[in-house]
């Protein structure tokens, strides 16, 4: 059983109105307590004073509450790695070929941005169509190089929120990426798995706005 469904059914069983729980559990503000109540309803788990409120509170928690707390707490965990699965395996049948700019700062500054437009804004770079026409992948390597090395000389392509690039990945393949080190100007090594993504959330009032932090 879920968390939501035993609490229904423990309000149910006490006679206890949704308007009453805020004094249950010895807390002045209604509205933010029953939003809070609803977070928690909807898997939010992280809110451990309300929990911990709850628990003292006999008639709402009744004798299981730990053991479908847990329960709950599994259900969500299940429920995030498949949702990741599902965009991992999304991606890759979306993937095409991009440069990926790998920056000295992995949290940007400031956060704001990322958060409203997506990390693609910032990170992706779109391939020339001449350069992905290039059928020998050795040619290709060197006339790319050629043109990020023409590109870094623009001095809008060295600043960014995560600050300075560092390395530019060539992703010919989802697992697979040639990496061109910015400060020597050359292709330095390969990658056999997908670039790691940032995590960036911005609280606002009553709302939060997150871009997941997975793979592509």
């Amino acid at each position: 059983m879920l968390l939501h469904t035993y609490l229904a059914q423990q309000c149910a069983a006490n006679g206890i109105r949704r308007g009453q729980i805020p004094a249950l559990l010895q807390l002045a503000n209604m509205n933010k307590t029953l939003r809070r109540y609803d977070a928690l309803l909807a898997g939010g788990l992280h809110d451990q004073d309300l929990l911990d409120r709850i628990r003292r509170c006999e008639p709402l928690a009744g004798e299981h509450f730990d053991e479908v707390v847990e329960s709950t707490r599994a259900h969500v965990e299940r429920a995030r790695r498949e949702q990741l699965l599902a965009m991992e395996l999304k991606r890759k049948r979306d993937f095409t070929p991009h440069l990926w700019v790998i920056h000295e700062n992995k949290i940007p500054s400031p956060i704001f941005p990322v958060a409203m437009f997506g990390i693609d804004t910032f990170k992706r770079v779109e391939i020339p169509e001449q350069l992905i026409g290039i059928e020998h992948m050795g040619h290709r390597l060197v006339d790319m190089a050629s043109w990020l090395i023409e590109n870094l000389r623009d001095p809008r392509y060295l600043t960014s929120l995560f600050g300075r690039p560092t390395q530019i990945l060539y992703r010919d393949t989802y697992e697979h990426s040639y990496v061109f080190d910015v400060a020597t100007r050359c292709w330095v090594d390969e990658l056999h798995e997908p670039p790691a993504r940032v995590t960036a959330t911005l609280t606002l009032k009553n709302s939060r706005v997150i871009v997941p932090s997975t793979k592509e």
